[in-house]
């Protein structure tokens, strides 16, 4: 059947769909670009308390697992057992000699990344720097031993805008479904991302506070007291 000899109601339901779908996009579009912007504006006056709170967050961890099997071999040993000395904390920049050029976007994109790693990072609530602590000690790893190649791979996985789950939600999609079911499934998957960043905390934030501003203050007032806190708690691998 040509199209010309489509039923009629079969071309209105897919140029009602495709209205909705771009209607939808911009409204995403709209949406994101606000938090983008906020979120710019956040990095300027917070980046490096936000990287250091992740990378001190890493190494507490690994205090807390050290502490824990020296008390394991302890008890295996006996009371005489003298455990070795703390962590050592090795500096980034003595692990390779590289070139200033590339040590500097070695720099570049590693801040970038840390910055990025959270999915939610100014919502101030723990679970949340829980989430990112994994892929942060990937990427403190390649940042230190690995070349500037190794990174740039990584920081492009971390930017990647589509995940493993939505691979796998269109996954068994039929190679011949109809125009209309294509644009149907684009519908659904684009609501769910603008439910997802409509619920985001920068988004709220740019919603609900009087003067979105006055976030950054609050935020250096956290971000202070949580380095003074980690500080703290992670002198001894410095030592």
């Amino acid at each position: 059947m040509s199209e010309e000899n489509l039923p009629i109601s079969t071309n209105l339901d897919t140029t009602d769909l495709q209205l909705q779908l771009e209607q939808l996009q911009r409204e995403f579009d709209t949406i994101e670009q606000k938090v983008q912007e906020f979120k710019a504006l956040l990095y300027s006056h917070l980046a490096d308390e936000i990287v250091e709170v992740q990378e001190l967050t890493v190494i507490y961890k690994e205090l807390k697992l050290a502490k824990k099997q020296k008390r394991v071999l302890q008890k295996q040993r006996g009371k005489k057992y003298i455990a070795p000395k703390g962590l050592k904390v090795v500096s980034a920049s003595s692990e390779k000699t590289i070139n200033t050029e590339d040590l500097q976007e070695k720099k570049r994109l590693y801040k970038e990344a840390m910055f990025h790693v959270h999915p939610d990072k100014f919502s101030m609530k723990p679970e949340h720097t829980e989430l990112a602590t994994e892929v942060t000690t990937k990427l403190i790893q390649i940042y230190k031993e690995d070349d500037l190649e190794t990174l740039k791979a990584y920081h492009a996985h971390i930017f990647s805008n589509v995940s493993l789950t939505e691979l796998t939600k269109t996954a068994n999609v039929q190679i011949h479904a109809s125009e209309t079911s294509h644009i149907k499934i684009a519908i659904e998957t684009l609501k769910a991302k603008l439910h997802q960043l409509k619920n985001s905390s920068l988004h709220k934030i740019l919603t609900e506070y009087e003067n979105p501003y006055v976030f950054i203050d609050e935020l250096k007032v956290y971000y202070k007291d949580k380095l003074s806190k980690l500080r703290k708690r992670t002198r001894k691998a410095f030592k």
